[in-house]
């Protein structure tokens, strides 16, 4: 008889984590990307804009964080469609807490390039040598968060990036 009760309690437990989890405020963000990318010798040079959910936006606590530290995170978007844009992943460790600008990130993209197709990813990690940039993360409203990026990878290709999440509509 005991089973069965603890069975149901921990059924209880792992629904009310897996509601909790999708209630997080920078899970399931509706977003807004525009990238413009040039010097790319022809492989990414142009604007791109996309708008869809993002899976995350904002900053992960620690606890909440498969690193465990807290850190400014983008998955964009929800489900990778045939979009201009096909994946933007950002991780910043630096753009917690209150800190609005840094030139510790990582940013990857992939797009769809009219004249190409889809190129590899193109990669910004300020960590690395050669590659420089600039993240700052802005409010320009109640509950939406703007992160703006800036940078030159180690190959000279130019990135400028923005991207606006948006609350959750209840």
């Amino acid at each position: 008889m005991l089973r069965p009760a603890l069975a149901w309690i921990l059924a209880l437990v792992l629904a009310a984590t897996t509601i909790a989890a999708q209630e997080l405020p920078y899970n399931q963000r509706p977003a807004d990307v525009r990238i413009v990318m040039s010097t790319s010798r022809g492989l990414y040079d142009g604007e791109y804009t996309f708008s869809q959910v993002a899976q995350v936006c904002g900053e992960v606590p620690k606890d909440r964080n498969f690193s465990g530290v807290a850190a400014f995170i983008v998955q964009f978007p929800d489900d990778a469609g045939n979009g201009q844009v096909t994946d933007v992943s950002f991780n910043s460790k630096k753009l917690v807490a209150g800190v609005t600008t840094t030139t510790t990130f990582h940013l990857n993209v992939s797009v769809h390039s009219p004249k190409i197709g889809s190129p590899n990813a193109y990669v910004l990690d300020t960590e690395q040598p050669k590659m420089t940039g600039t993240a700052t993360l802005s409010t320009p409203s109640p509950g939406t968060t703007q992160l703006k990026v800036t940078g030159v990878n180690d190959r000279g290709e130019s990135i400028d990036l923005t991207m606006t999440c948006r609350p959750r509509k209840s």
